[in-house]
């Protein structure tokens, strides 16, 4: 499997705390919110210990941001509620000003609002997600890596191009992997190989262990690939 170095926006919330100050534009905490559109939510709140007001459904998310936040929730929980605000638009006005946040998809947990796809996986990395959930904190040795000298020049090569951002690697429960060049977050698990840092999520760091990234060159083009332990192929 390939992938292509990209870089990602900066500017996103660094952490719950901080939600208010980064958030784009907060709404107006005079707007009122109907009296029926809070009796459903709050009977979603009681009905759910945790719940996701997103775009889309938890098996066809239908924005990045929904998607994102469904990705972390999806390595944690064999099951949690989901409210499709695209069917429902007094729903999709009244969860913003519910909890006074101005975008979906929304998480909460215990009836208390968590914060959007930023903050949930933030929050994830860091383990507070796992905390607010009751479950294990996640184990954060960082995995041995192996990346070749061909694939470490032209990882170097693109991080010359984006001064400043950190390489991720995301592998899914299917072994789906993706690199991105982005910031580095606090809560990153980091392996060091071949004189580079790793950046990687509590569940890729667990896929991650005993990798092999190389750089290959094939008819569909060039890019990084990924061999897993007893692999005999890319």
């Amino acid at each position: 499997m390939t992938a292509t170095l990209k870089p990602l926006p900066t500017g996103t919330c660094r952490a719950r705390r901080d939600a208010l100050k980064c958030a784009p534009a907060l709404l107006d905490t005079a707007m009122s919110i109907a009296p029926e559109t809070r009796a459903r939510i709050d009977a979603l709140l009681q009905q759910h210990r945790v719940v996701l007001f997103m775009k889309g459904t938890r098996q066809q998310p239908q924005c990045g941001f929904s998607a994102a936040t469904t990705h972390v929730l999806n390595e944690l929980l064999p099951d949690y509620h989901t409210v499709n605000v695209l069917e429902d638009m007094d729903l999709r006005e009244g969860i913003k000003q519910y909890g006074n946040w101005p975008t979906i998809p929304q998480l909460y947990i215990g009836g208390e609002l968590v914060g959007g796809a930023d903050i949930v996986r933030q929050m994830y990395a860091s383990g507070e997600l796992q905390q607010a959930l009751g479950l294990p904190p996640p184990d954060r040795t960082p995995p041995t890596i192996t990346i070749t000298d061909k694939a470490a020049e032209a990882i170097r090569a693109g991080m010359q191009e984006n001064p400043g951002m950190a390489l991720h690697l995301q592998i899914g429960p299917d072994r789906n992997a993706g690199f991105q060049l982005a910031p580095a977050g606090a809560g990153d698990i980091v392996s060091e190989a071949n004189g580079l840092g790793i950046h990687l999520d509590p569940a890729s760091a667990q896929r991650a262990r005993g990798i092999k990234i190389d750089w290959v060159e094939t008819v569909q083009g060039a890019g990084l690939s990924l061999s897993y332990p007893g692999s005999t192929g890319h």
